[in-house]
């Protein structure tokens, strides 16, 4: 397990990319300050991740680091994956 990362960070380090994360503060709608237990470029793949870590941690947050919507005025409220 790696230390918390800062979600500038974690953007710089994951361009474009899905993450799971865990121990995570968030920082506004989007943004996640946390520890980043896999990354890829296809969501589905995190099933089991995203599993894994809600059992061991309680809870983990996917998020994408790039832009979902190209140019809209639309809120990105979807884009925000939580899980409790």
């Amino acid at each position: 397990m790696t230390q918390s990362t800062s979600w500038n960070e974690i953007c710089r380090q994951f361009p474009n990319e899905w993450i799971v994360v865990v121990q995570y503060r968030s920082q506004g709608s989007v943004a996640v300050d946390g520890i980043v237990i896999a990354h890829g470029h296809n969501k589905s793949v995190f099933r089991g991740e995203v599993a894994k870590a809600i059992k061991k941690y309680g809870r983990a947050a996917v998020r994408y680091t790039g832009d979902l919507v190209q140019e809209s005025e639309l809120p990105l409220l979807w884009q925000i994956f939580h899980t409790h």
